[in-house]
C-alpha cells in the first residue's frame, strides 16, 4: 500500500473506530439494562463498564463518527455543528462531576437516574474511576477544541495522554497483578476502548503530528514507520512472554529480566542499525541530488549569463566571441571553436576560436577560416542535427576525431546550430582527459546551442532588417531627389518658353551686331562673342532641362572643340563664382592655367563639355571655403599600350581644398550621392560622368583629404586632323524676298526678329497675339497681298499656335508655316509636332538657321 492511498484510508478507519466506540458503550447500557454481564465486562472476574463511562463513549463514538474523513471537521449539517460541542461539553462536565464526587468524597445522585442495580440489590451499579473520569475531561476539551484545529499541540498532548492511561488501566490485566496505583484502577473494556478512541484521533490528524510524520516519505516518516509499531508491541509481547515463561518455572526472575533486556537491546540496535544505515544512504544520495543541483543552477547561471551577453549583441562575430570566451572561462574546455557550414560543398568553415584555444587551433589547423571536411563521422551525424558526444575520441578511428586527439584532447562534444529546420554551424568543444563531459553538460550545451542558433537567426535577421531599412531609405531619397527633379522639370518646362523668349532678343542682336557692325572694336567683338556663347549655353541648358525628369540620351553633333579655348571662356563664365563671391566674404582663390600651345583638337559637343567644365570648377571652388589655388591644365600625353587611340587631350581642373577619402572617392560619380548636405543634389559630378561617358572619354579622379583633388578628362585625339566646320559655318544665302507674318505676344521679341529679317530685305509684319495674326493673314488675301511664309509661336493667350496654323492652312494650305517657340526642342523628342506646321524651330533662333529654313520652304522644288 502506497502512502497517498494510506492517508486516505486513516480517516476512515478514525470513523470506523468512532463507530465501534459508540456500539461498544451501546452494548454496555443494554447489558445493565437486561443484567447481561457478559455484555457489561469482557471477563466475568474483571470489573464492569459502569453505565456513566458507556454513555459518555457513546457521545465520543458518535462524535467520531460524524468527523469528515477529508476534514477535520463537523460534516456540514447543522445537527452536527450543534451536536459536537454539546456532546464534547457534556463528556467533559459529566467527567468533572465525577471527579468532584470523588473530591468531596460524596454522592451527587446523578448515577442513580439510571435505574440500575448491582446483583446485590446495591442502590447504584458500578462507578466511573477517577482515571476514567480524567480521560473524559481530556476527551471532551480534545473533541470540542478539534474540529477546527485550534491548539494542536494541547489537544495532541491530550490524545496521546488519554491512550498512555487507558495503557495503564489495560497493563494490569495484560501481565496479571495489581494496578501500578490504585488510581489507576479501570474496566478493561473501558482501557480498550480509551486506546481505540485515541488511535480514531491520531488518524484524524494526517497533516500534522505523529500520523503526519508517520505518512511522509522522508527519512524521518521511514524511521516511524518501523520504530513506532515495534516500540508499542515489541516490549508487551516480549514482557508478556518473560512473564509467562517465568511463570511456567523455565527461569527465574533475574534470568527474565536478562532476557527481556537482551531481547530488547537485539531488537532495536536492529532497527536502529537499519534506520542508520537508511539514514546514511539517504543523506548520501541527497548530498549528490545537492551536488547535482548545484551543477544544474551553475549551469542555468552561466546559460543565463551566455544569453543575456548575446542577447545585447547584434552582430555574429561578438555573439560567437562572448560563447567561446565564455565556455573557455567557465564551464571549462580545453578547446572551442564555432563554425559555419556550407551544405553545398560539405564542409565546415572555422568562424571563431577562443583566446585560450588559439596556440591549439594553430597545431590542428583550425585557425579562423580554416575550412573543414565533413566526411563519415561525428561531422555529418551533427550536420544531419544531433549532438555528437565522443567520450574517447582516441578510439574513433575517423579523420577528424584523429585530428583532435593528435593534438592531446580526448573527449568531444560537437553540438549543432539549427535555425528554421536547417543546420547553419556547429560549436565543437573537446577537453584533454577522457570521458569529461557528463551527461548534464551535454545538455547545457545542446540548450546552448539552441540559444546562440536563435541569437544568431535574430541577429541575421537584424542586419537584413537593417539592410532593407537602408535600402529603403535611399529608395525613399532617391524618390525624393527624383520627385525635386520631376518638379524642377515641369517648373523648367513652364518657364522654358519666358527663358528662351527673354534670350532671344539677346541672341539675335548679338548676331545681328556680329554680323552687320563693322566698326566695332575687337574687346567689343569679344564681348558680344562671350554673349552669343553664353545665350547658346542657356538655350542649351534649357533645352535639357527636360532631362531632369525624362531621361533620354540625346543625339550628338559633335565638332572640333579646342580644349584650351574653351577652357579659357569657362574661367570667364565663372569668375563670379571663383573670384568676386569668395572676395565678398574676405577669401581669395587664385586661378592658374597652364594651356598647352598647338593643343590638338578633339570631336565634342562644345556646350556640354563646358558644361562639365562650369561643374568640375563649382565644385572646387565649394571644396575651398577658406581659399586656395585652382589650377586649369591642358597637355598631350600617349595612350596606354593596348588602347584604340594613340594620344589623349587632357584637361585637368587642379584645387588645393579640403579632398576626399578613398570611400568618398569612389562613391562621388554616383547619383544623388553628395557630400554637401542639404546644399547639394548629388547630381553634378553624375552628369559630368555621363557627359564623358557619351564623347567616349574617361575620367580620373585623384584626392586625399587635406590636399586638394585632381579631376582629370582625357579625350582621344583622332588620328587624322579633325576637318574644319565649313559647312555648319557657312553662312548660307540669303532667301528671296518674302512677304512675312510674324505671330508673337513678346512684343521685345518681335521688334528684334522683324529688324533682322528685314535686314535680309524681307517685307515684315508683325502681329501681337493668334486672333491678331489670323485676322492679318486673312485681310492680306483679301487684298491679294498673301504672306509668302508665317512665323507663329506656340504659348499665347486665348489662341495658340496651333489653332493659328490650323486657321491659316484651311484659308491658304500652300503658305508655310515656322512653329518658333520655346518648347522646339521637346516638341521634336516627344515626336509632338502640331499638325498644319511645315517647320520647328527653338527660340532663340540662329540667323543662319532661320535664313536657311526660310530658303528650304520657299525654294521651288524641281520636278
Amino acid at each position: 500500500m502506497t502512502l497517498a492511498s494510506l492517508a486516505l484510508l486513516l480517516p476512515r478507519i478514525a470513523r470506523c473506530l468512532g463507530i465501534l466506540v459508540a456500539l461498544c458503550g451501546s452494548l454496555v447500557l443494554i447489558g445493565w439494562a437486561t443484567d447481561s454481564h457478559t455484555l457489561t465486562s469482557i471477563h466475568p472476574q474483571w470489573p464492569k463498564m459502569s453505565p456513566s463511562t458507556a454513555l459518555c463513549f457513546i457521545v465520543c463514538g458518535l462524535i467520531l463518527s460524524l468527523t469528515s474523513p477529508s476534514r477535520l471537521e463537523p460534516r456540514s449539517t447543522l445537527f452536527a455543528r450543534l451536536f459536537t460541542p454539546l456532546a464534547a461539553s457534556f463528556v467533559a462536565i459529566l467527567g468533572t462531576l465525577k471527579l468532584l464526587e470523588y473530591a468531596l468524597n460524596t454522592q451527587l445522585g446523578f448515577d442513580s437516574l439510571y435505574h440500575f442495580r448491582e446483583p446485590d440489590n446495591t442502590p447504584f451499579p458500578s462507578q466511573m474511576s477517577e482515571i476514567t473520569a480524567t480521560n473524559f475531561v481530556l476527551l471532551g476539551a480534545v473533541l470540542f477544541l478539534f474540529p477546527g484545529r485550534r491548539f494542536p499541540a494541547f489537544t495532541l498532548s491530550c490524545t496521546l495522554l488519554v491512550g498512555l492511561l487507558g495503557w495503564l488501566g489495560l497493563s494490569h490485566y495484560v501481565f496479571g497483578g495489581e494496578p501500578l496505583f490504585p488510581l489507576a484502577h479501570m474496566a478493561a473494556a473501558t482501557a480498550l476502548l480509551f486506546l481505540a478512541f485515541s488511535v480514531g484521533l491520531l488518524c484524524l490528524r494526517t497533516n500534522d503530528g505523529l500520523t503526519a510524520l508517520l505518512l511522509s516519505d522522508s527519512p524521518g516518516g521511514f524511521m516511524a514507520r518501523v520504530l513506532v509499531p515495534a516500540t508499542l508491541i515489541l516490549p508487551i509481547l516480549f514482557g508478556w512472554l518473560r512473564l509467562k515463561g517465568q511463570a511456567a518455572g523455565l527461569y527465574g526472575t533475574e534470568a527474565g529480566v536478562s532476557l527481556l533486556t537482551l531481547s530488547h537491546i537485539t531488537v532495536f540496535g536492529g532497527l536502529i542499525w537499519a534506520g542508520s544505515a537508511m539514514l546514511h544512504r539517504s543523506d548520501i544520495r541527497r548530498r549528490l541530488v545537492e551536488l547535482k543541483v548545484q551543477s544544474q543552477l551553475g549551469s542555468l547561471n552561466l546559460l543565463n549569463q551566455i544569453t543575456g551577453a548575446i542577447g545585447e549583441r547584434q552582430d555574429l562575430q561578438s555573439i560567437y566571441q562572448v560563447v567561446v570566451r565564455s565556455l573557455e572561462d567557465d564551464l571549462p574546455v580545453d578547446f572551442c571553436c564555432i563554425c559555419s557550414h556550407d551544405p553545398t560543398s560539405r564542409t565546415l568553415k572555422v568562424l571563431r576560436v577562443g583566446a585560450k584555444s588559439e596556440p591549439l587551433a594553430m597545431d590542428l589547423v583550425m585557425t579562423q577560416a580554416s575550412i573543414i571536411p565533413i566526411d563519415s563521422n561525428g561531422l555529418s551525424h551533427c550536420v544531419t542535427g544531433r549532438l555528437v558526444h565522443e567520450p574517447d575520441i582516441s578510439q574513433v578511428p575517423f579523420p577528424f576525431p584523429t585530428r583532435l586527439a593528435a593534438g592531446g584532447l580526448r573527449s568531444l562534444v560537437i553540438a549543432p546550430l539549427i535555425a528554421d529546420s536547417t543546420v547553419f554551424g556547429a560549436l565543437i568543444v573537446a577537453r584533454r582527459n577522457p570521458h569529461a563531459f557528463a551527461s548534464s553538460e551535454c545538455e547545457f550545451l545542446k540548450q546552448l546551442t539552441e540559444h546562440v542558433a536563435i541569437a544568431s537567426h535574430q541577429s541575421q535577421l537584424h542586419t537584413k532588417l537593417q539592410e532593407a531599412y537602408d535600402d529603403l531609405r535611399q529608395t525613399q531619397q532617391s524618390i525624393m531627389q527624383q520627385e525635386r527633379l520631376r518638379a524642377l522639370g515641369q517648373m523648367a518646362s513652364g518657364i522654358a518658353h519666358d527663358i528662351n523668349n527673354a534670350i532671344t532678343p539677346v541672341s539675335l542682336c548679338a548676331e545681328h551686331l556680329l554680323e552687320h557692325e563693322k566698326n566695332l572694336s575687337q574687346r567689343g567683338r569679344e564681348y558680344l562673342s562671350i554673349i552669343e556663347t553664353s545665350t547658346a549655353d542657356v538655350a542649351h541648358t534649357v533645352g535639357r532641362m527636360r532631362e531632369f525628369y525624362r531621361q533620354r540620351e540625346p543625339e550628338l553633333t559633335l565638332t572640333s572643340v579646342d580644349l584650351s579655348l574653351l577652357a579659357g571662356q569657362v574661367i570667364e563664365l565663372t569668375r563670379a563664382r571663383w573670384c568676386d563671391m569668395p572676395q565678398l566674404r574676405g577669401v581669395v582663390i587664385a586661378m592658374k592655367t597652364q594651356f598647352q600651345v598647338d593643343l590638338p583638337e578633339v570631336l565634342g559637343v562644345e556646350s556640354e563639355i563646358r558644361e562639365a567644365l562650369i561643374n568640375l570648377v563649382f565644385n572646387a571652388v565649394d571644396a575651398m571655403p577658406d581659399g586656395g589655388t585652382l589650377t586649369l591644365r591642358t597637355r598631350v600625353e600617349l595612350a596606354p599600350p593596348g588602347s584604340c587611340v594613340s594620344r589623349h587631350a587632357v584637361l585637368e581642373i587642379i584645387d588645393t581644398g579640403s579632398g576626399m577619402d578613398e570611400e568618398t572617392r569612389l562613391k562621388c560619380l554616383e547619383p544623388f550621392f553628395t557630400t554637401k548636405g542639404e546644399r547639394g543634389t548629388g547630381l553634378g559630378l553624375a552628369m559630368v560622368y555621363g557627359i564623358v561617358k557619351r564623347h567616349n572619354a574617361d575620367i580620373e579622379i585623384e584626392s586625399s583629404v587635406g590636399k586638394g583633388t585632381t579631376v582629370r578628362l582625357l579625350f582621344a585625339v583622332p588620328a587624322s586632323p579633325v576637318a574644319g566646320q565649313a559647312p555648319s559655318a557657312a553662312i548660307p544665302a540669303i532667301p528671296s524676298r518674302q512677304r512675312i507674318l510674324i505671330v508673337d505676344d513678346d512684343p521685345i521679341l518681335t521688334r528684334v526678329l522683324r529688324e533682322s529679317l528685314e535686314t535680309d530685305g524681307h517685307v515684315v509684319t508683325a502681329a501681337g497675339g493668334g486672333q491678331a495674326g489670323i485676322d492679318a493673314f486673312n485681310a492680306a488675301l483679301r487684298k491679294d497681298e498673301p504672306f509668302g511664309v508665317v512665323i507663329t509661336d506656340l504659348g499665347m493667350p486665348h489662341i495658340d499656335g496651333r489653332k493659328v496654323a490650323a486657321d491659316i492652312k484651311a484659308a491658304s494650305p500652300s503658305t508655310p508655316i515656322i512653329l518658333l517657340t520655346g518648347w522646339g526642342q521637346r516638341l521634336v523628342a516627344e515626336g509632338d509636332i502640331p499638325p498644319h506646321v511645315d517647320r520647328v524651330m527653338s527660340k532663340p533662333p540662329k540667323v543662319h538657321e532661320l535664313r536657311a529654313t526660310l530658303a528650304d520652304l520657299t525654294t521651288p522644288r524641281a520636278t
